[in-house]
């Protein structure tokens, strides 16, 4: 067990619809292969293996191995690594950032090249969880990190359009890679411009606004597409990366359950509450697209409770005003520092060892 520290264990969320009814057909299928088990012996038949085989089939279980004589653990390690996704992925406020993925030459003052030059902000940092499971842990392959501040789930199927030189995030996809962690869809549901807005409108209503008002029907609009995004995506990692076991990481809350009203970011009280309970569905949702594409989850909403802005140990970054070239505020803002992404390396690695 590599030791990070101490942190409460993972957990799998198969609260999905219909899973009733999944369960009910399951249960009913492996009955029928217990039979058939009973009826082989009889016959001297083999069963085992088939039997053993079809139930994995059924469960869907991404660490359900036959024989192969590998743990879970030693599948993981068996290969390649890769690390993709998005902010919450590539280390966005954990800062020591990797040459090449925090520059922009747009931001020189010479007027007659704006908009032509190179840029990246990809800001992989040297402290994300990523870095940390990769060094503690004895990958036979390596490992690639290919995560990208900002990546939408289109990403993963073309090029970077926001950043030079990145190449979609499925071409680094291939039969070697033995362990997949990821996390993605926060921008698509609009995290990034929700924050701005409430920020701005609270700014203008001095702590009185309320951003729910003017966002929570649109985020409810969105969330269904993302989920389906979710599970066509986390399908197609199952299909080209066929041994990999794939562990998709969580959300966590950014505020604490009692909002502070002091804090540097301006968000009033309401707006705290609402953010974090746009979270904790976005969890549920993230949960459910994992369960039915087959691939495992990582929750990390327990592990950072106690850890929001407004704690005494907070694991995120507040609001930065100021931010490269003509940004209001940096990209760092309301991201986790490297203490919070020491607990999401802590978090995987249970799951590595001790899958639920």
């Amino acid at each position: 067990m590599i030791n990070w520290g101490r942190g409460p264990g993972a957990c799998r969320d198969r609260r999905d619809r219909g899973q009733g009814t999944l369960e009910y057909i399951g249960t009913l299928a492996l009955v029928a292969l217990l039979i058939i088990a009973v009826v082989a012996a009889a016959l001297h038949f083999q069963a085992g293996p088939f039997v053993a085989r079809a139930i994995c089939a059924i469960a869907q279980q991404p660490t359900c191995q036959v024989g192969t004589g590998e743990t879970p653990y030693e599948r993981a390690r068996s290969g390649r690594y890769l690390a993709m996704g998005d902010s919450f992925a590539s280390g966005e406020g954990a800062w020591d950032y990797d040459e090449g993925t925090d520059f922009d030459d747009r931001d020189d003052p010479w007027p007659f090249n704006n908009g032509e030059e190179d840029h990246n902000r990809c800001r992989r940092s040297k402290h994300a969880y990523a870095r940390l499971l990769a060094d503690g842990n004895d990958f036979a392959g390596g490992s690639r990190f290919v995560a990208c501040s900002g990546a939408l789930i289109d990403d993963f199927y073309q090029p970077n359009h926001k950043e030079t030189d990145e190449d979609p995030q499925l071409e680094a996809l291939g039969e070697d890679v033995s362990l997949i962690t990821l996390s993605v869809g926060g921008n698509n549901l609009g995290f990034a411009g929700v924050l701005i807005d409430c920020v701005t409108s609270n700014l203008k209503a001095g702590l009185t606004g309320r951003c729910q008002e003017h966002q929570d029907a649109a985020i409810k609009e969105r969330m269904p597409q993302v989920r389906a995004d979710l599970v066509q995506l986390y399908r197609r990692l199952r299909q080209e990366a066929p041994n990999a076991r794939i562990i998709v990481v969580g959300y966590p809350a950014l505020f604490e359950e009692k909002p502070d009203p002091s804090l540097r970011n301006v968000l009033s009280a309401p707006d705290q509450r609402w953010m974090n309970e746009v979270a904790a569905t976005f969890n549920g949702t993230v949960a459910s697209a994992a369960w039915e594409a087959g691939v495992e989850y990582v929750d990390p909403s327990a592990a950072f409770r106690g850890h929001g802005l407004g704690s005494d140990d907070p694991w995120f970054n507040d609001l930065i005003p100021k931010g490269p070239g003509a940004m209001v505020a940096d990209p760092s803002s309301f991201h986790p520092s490297a203490d919070g992404h020491a607990a999401f390396a802590r978090l995987v690695q249970q799951q590595l060892e001790n899958p639920q």
